[in-house]
């Protein structure tokens, strides 16, 4: 037993004195959950890094280096015997467009992605706003789901305006307008209201104006129905 303790510190003792007499080598990117163009970004970005020894490389300030690009969501960065100092990168999904230019993930968080070509995605919301509030507007953006879930419709695009002035574009083509006074009563009463009084006309509302103290103004796309 005692001459294996000695062989195992023996041999452990050759590998660390390796692995110091190392030259300094580039911080090795797990690219596993990456795109090339994501490998690429973050290659230029661990280049201000420089190269590294195994043991004296400082991982929180790799780290921090990694996490400053927006579109990373979590960094993980070790010591790996065999492959060196280690960067592993989880990016960001976007549930959302932030405005023409960013995006928004699950958290609220705005980024901007590495592939341009994902901006404007047609397939999701866009949101627009002070990315300040980008966090508020996305959580509107559940809430408002939700409420309307009943009616068949959900937001295709969600802006609020420097005057805190809600407009909501259903993927239906209904627009609603919402000031800042009352805004959740409002709008969580609202569908209720379509629902069971123009649950039949909803195709031909254009769109509900909510920005009153006691009631609503509905704007019909042609024409208003009889008894309206």
């Amino acid at each position: 037993m005692t001459l294996l303790v000695v062989f195992l510190v023996g041999f452990l003792t050759i590998g660390i004195n390796r692995t110091q007499n190392k030259p300094a080598e580039d911080i090795v990117i797990d690219d596993s959950n990456l795109s090339p163009a994501e490998v690429q970004v973050l290659a230029s970005t661990l280049s201000s890094v420089g190269k590294v020894q195994f043991f004296s490389a400082d991982l929180e300030q790799i780290h921090d280096e990694v996490t400053k690009l927006s579109w990373v969501e979590s960094a993980d960065v070790s010591r790996d015997w065999y492959r060196g100092v280690m960067v592993s990168v989880t990016p960001r999904k976007a549930i959302a467009n932030f405005g023409s230019r960013q995006m928004i993930d699950a958290s609220g968080q705005v980024f901007v992605p590495v592939d341009r070509t994902q901006l404007m995605n047609t397939h999701l919301v866009t949101l627009y706003g002070d990315e300040t509030e980008a966090a508020d507007i996305m959580t509107q953006m559940n809430h408002i789901n939700t409420w309307f879930e009943p009616l068949g419709i959900s937001v295709k695009e969600l802006s609020l305006t420097p005057r805190q002035t809600w407009i909501i574009g259903f993927n239906s083509g209904l627009r609603v307008i919402v000031d800042g006074e009352n805004t959740e009563q409002k709008l969580y009463g609202l569908p209720k209201t379509l629902f069971w009084h123009y649950k039949d006309k909803l195709n031909q509302i254009q769109s509900v104006d909510l920005r009153y103290k006691n009631g609503f103004v509905i704007a019909w796309k042609s024409q208003a129905p009889d008894g309206s």
